[in-house]
């Protein structure tokens, strides 16, 4: 019986199997639940909800602050249709879609690389490409889920005195939220891929592409809109062209605006796990 017993305490040991490194969604997980909490617990969060909330009170308060009782009912709808539209052309496709996605993922790698630890969570059981998936998924539902979010609460306060248009108005607001999620994914992809190439200057870098060439060509004339997913996720949402010469913008069906969206999302966010995955990535002053 000693024999067998010491025999069983000799194998017992090479019986037992190390934990193996995890796979790649459930290292893509780990890094997005990593990235969400330290947006909460930054004050990023709170800028963009911030930011988020003023813009929906500053719609809301013109909205209501032109309503006039005179008017009929037909008249009256159409007045809070197109404040509805021209609040989430104005507050939305011209702000805050470019400020959440540059909010939460500009820095994404950067801050890991200025703070030195980004060597630490590299030298994890979890690859690059992972760690730059998991960042940029944080930043882009975060972004949506306020862009989307706030779209909706929108929708039904600025509405809701006027039924009908409540009801008539959801389609074209759903539109909206699709255009808006589409461009929060997408620039948060190009932050992502900006901020890693450039991390000394991410958010400089990332600044100057959405404002020339998402804002600026966003509104130029004719032909040079296409380079622009701004323009594009407007002609989504059924926006007026605007800019320079609105009477030259292309005219871009909707499913054409979202496949170019969908691809240079895929493209950007490549780019962008390509140079995270092969970079060296280290700050000058390191």
């Amino acid at each position: 019986m000693k024999g067998s017993n010491a025999e069983a305490v000799r194998v017992a040991p090479s019986t037992i199997k190390a934990p193996g490194a995890p796979g790649f969604g459930q290292a893509v997980g780990v890094i997005f639940r990593m990235q969400i909490r330290r947006l909460v617990r930054g004050r990023k969060l709170r800028l963009g909800v911030i930011a988020t909330s003023l813009v929906l009170f500053s719609v809301v308060a013109a909205r209501y602050a032109s309503q006039r009782s005179e008017v009929g009912a037909e008249r009256a709808q159409e007045l809070a249709e197109d404040a509805m539209k021209n609040g989430l052309g104005w507050g939305f496709f011209k702000l805050l879609v470019f400020l959440l996605p540059f909010l939460f993922t500009s820095g994404a790698i950067a801050e890991e690389i200025e703070s030195r630890t980004f060597a630490y969570v590299s030298s994890r059981p979890v690859s690059r490409a992972a760690i730059a998936i998991g960042k940029w998924a944080a930043g882009a539902v975060l972004s949506v889920a306020l862009l989307a979010g706030s779209a909706i609460v929108l929708h039904l306060v600025a509405l809701a005195t006027d039924p009908a248009a409540l009801v008539e108005g959801f389609p074209a607001t759903l539109k909206a939220v699709l255009a808006l999620s589409l461009l929060g994914v997408c620039y948060s992809a190009i932050c992502l891929f900006w901020g890693a190439l450039v991390p000394e200057a991410a958010g400089v870098v990332s600044g100057l592409y959405l404002g020339v060439v998402e804002w600026i060509l966003g509104f130029a004339p004719g032909a040079m809109r296409w380079v622009s997913m701004n323009f594009l996720g407007r002609q989504l949402a059924g926006q007026e062209p605007g800019g320079l010469l609105p009477e030259m913008a292309p005219v871009v069906d909707a499913w054409v605006a979202g496949g170019i969206l969908g691809g240079m999302t895929v493209l950007f966010l490549f780019f962008g796990v390509l140079v995270v995955s092969t970079s060296e990535l280290r700050m000058g002053n390191a």
